[in-house]
């Protein structure tokens, strides 16, 4: 059971109205499946015609927009879509600065990078488009699972057909699916931190974020649907949405990272949300470059930046978490835990070696005698203790495949942890296109914060990791430790 309990109905069906504590608000994103933002994706509609219809050398325009995100490092063939650009000897001014590059720097700028990128982008729109009142739609995916039609309106500058084909069908995301997302969305909640590998901003970014960009590009579907996709120029290829270089040449794209920054701007509203401090994010520094809607180049330094991203001008009609939507346990300590797992002192509590292909069946990993008490006593050391779950995982090609991972206690319900998300493994880790891996594979590590998922007993207890889809490609789970940090 866990400490907190989540009314997921009120959190995922309802949104409660806030009101944000800035004087600059001039603008409310809405959300896309609402009769209210059908006028914003008209205006998107408007605005990305006229980008398809710009030179690609042009800073608006849609190519130049979505390089600015990524670009695949060779075109195949000669690229009809920009004859200007063909290898990364042909970059321009800003192309690529997206946060996927697997360093420490990226994974703290994550949600910071994508939020002005967006909103940038947003200002485009808005000049392009005539709308004076524009503000970006976000997808609620969780609630309203079919994406908004217009995005799957071959006849407007939103459609985009390499994507998963339930979705341009105009059918919903799947029940199993929605119920990943939900419980995504509801672990994200309790974390106490923003950053480090078991933070809030690196567990969005593996799920929902990774998840939905990988399901949207058709990864997650059946392993023989496959597409043209137009920004590599290669046939029976993933959906735009399911690669890092063609990600942000998809319309919905900007929808999808709205909901992202949403769900960042919801948490960052109760009482565990933080920020990032500036000598956190000075410490590993990310650049910031991007096209006003005059054309001029725009660059910030992080400090620049740290004064602008969180004193925007834009609020969320509602937002998916309130302190009300939770009810405490009658165990649950009045004050909320927070912390930084940025750089932490680690402490094991326990490792063990695994080198184990994870398969179609369920992997269930025994923490039992002197493991699963000392993890207790761990847990009950100090208040507000913050206990991980590290899962060392090697992989030799990008899967299209993603782990449920789950801790499971004698009696008692299965507690979800996380999910091990894929998307972007072979860009972040250089597997992709023309390059190769090394004999050892890709190492990746997945932590997850399991404080509000652990009980209080010295009862053997244990790891579960479901795999779901088809795919063929082999993870490896080399090393299971459980951790204390700070």
């Amino acid at each position: 059971m866990k400490k907190v309990i989540l009314l997921l109905a009120t959190i995922l069906m309802t949104g409660m109205s806030y009101s944000q504590n800035k004087s600059n608000i001039k603008y409310v994103r809405l959300n896309a499946s609402s009769p209210e933002a059908q006028a914003d994706l008209e205006a998107m509609n408007v605005a990305f015609k006229k980008m398809r219809e710009m030179g690609c050398e042009n800073g608006l325009a849609w190519y130049y927009q979505g390089a600015m995100h990524n670009i695949p490092g060779t075109i195949n063939g000669k690229n009809v879509l920009c004859p200007e650009y063909q290898n990364s000897d042909d970059k321009l001014w800003a192309w690529g600065d997206c946060t996927h590059n697997g360093s420490q720097n990226a994974k703290l700028h994550f949600l910071l990078w994508h939020r002005m990128y967006i909103w940038y982008l947003e200002k485009i729109v808005r000049d392009l488009s005539g709308k004076a009142d524009f503000a970006l739609p976000y997808w609620n995916y969780g609630q309203n699972n079919t994406m908004p039609s217009l995005l799957s309106n071959k006849q407007t500058s939103l459609y985009e057909q390499a994507r998963y084909s339930v979705l341009n069908n105009g059918q919903p995301i799947p029940t199993e699916n929605v119920n990943d997302i939900e419980e995504a969305i509801n672990e994200l909640k309790t974390n106490p931190s923003f950053a480090g590998d078991a933070g809030f901003s690196r567990s969005l970014e593996g799920s929902p974020h990774g998840y939905m960009h990988d399901l949207i590009g058709g990864t997650y579907a059946n392993p023989s649907e496959t597409f043209f996709n137009e920004i590599y120029q290669l046939d029976d290829y993933s959906g735009l949405m399911a690669n890092v270089p063609s990600a942000g040449f998809d319309p919905v794209f900007w929808l999808h990272h709205s909901m992202v920054d949403r769900i960042w701007e919801s948490w960052e509203a109760t009482s565990y949300g933080q920020r990032p401090t500036l000598a956190e994010l000075e410490k590993y520094p990310w650049q910031y470059e991007f096209i006003a809607p005059n054309g001029d180049r725009v660059t910030y330094t992080v400090a620049q930046m740290y004064d602008v991203v969180f004193n925007l001008d834009y609020r969320y009609d509602n937002l998916l978490y309130t302190d009300g939507d939770m009810v405490l346990a009658s165990n649950e300590k009045a004050t909320m835990n927070k912390a930084s797992f940025q750089d932490p002192k680690k402490k094991i509590i326990w490792e063990q070696k695994i080198d184990r292909t994870l398969g179609d069946a369920i992997f269930v990993h025994k923490v039992a005698s002197k493991f699963s008490k000392n993890t207790n006593k761990a847990f009950k050391s100090e208040a507000n203790t913050n206990v991980v779950l590290n899962l060392d995982v090697v992989v030799y090609k990008e899967p299209k495949d993603y782990y449920k991972v789950y801790l499971r206690y004698p009696g008692e319900e299965d507690q979800y942890v996380g999910t091990m998300t894929f998307f972007g493994v072979a860009h972040d880790h250089g597997t992709g296109e023309n390059h190769t891996i090394g004999e050892n594979g890709v190492k990746l590590n997945y932590s997850y914060y399991v404080s509000d998922d652990l009980l209080d007993t010295d009862k053997n207890f244990e790891v579960i990791i479901k795999k779901n889809g088809s795919g063929d490609v082999n993870v490896t789970l080399e090393k299971i430790s459980m951790v204390k940090l700070n």
